[in-house]
């Protein structure tokens, strides 16, 4: 976690444009930690930049929800939402890690387990 005023800054600084409450989520997740916000802010990213957005929030879509077949995600939206979640999480993400995630569920589960390898209280031994 970093502090409330770092999150804003990287949310000035990062998310411009973005709707803003995709900043809300980043700042919440990135102050408390909270698994919810991350799963918000990562898909309103997603969200923003799909050709064709749902009418509904991709929160709110089941999380086997095909990626590329049923949003329509293309390599362009992977590598926009790679460069700047890397920017915001502070976190390196594989192209070929990213390349194997086919639905919802798989984008979420693999920001956790990145940002859990990543941070130091939650990926110390115990």
């Amino acid at each position: 976690m970093i502090s409330p005023e770092a999150a804003q800054k990287r949310a000035t600084d990062t998310l411009v444009g973005f709707p803003p409450q995709i900043s809300i989520d980043y700042i919440a997740y990135a102050t408390t930690g909270d698994a919810q916000k991350l799963d918000a802010a990562v898909l309103g990213v997603i969200q923003f930049y799909l050709a064709k957005p749902p009418t509904q929030p991709l929160v709110s879509l089941p999380g086997t929800t095909r990626l590329k077949e049923d949003l329509g995600v293309d390599s362009l939206t992977m590598v926009d939402t790679l460069f700047l979640s890397e920017t915001l999480f502070d976190i390196k993400l594989s192209d070929e890690a990213l390349a194997e995630v086919q639905t919802i569920d798989d984008l979420l589960a693999h920001f956790r387990h990145q940002l859990t390898r990543n941070d130091p209280l939650t990926s110390a031994p115990l």
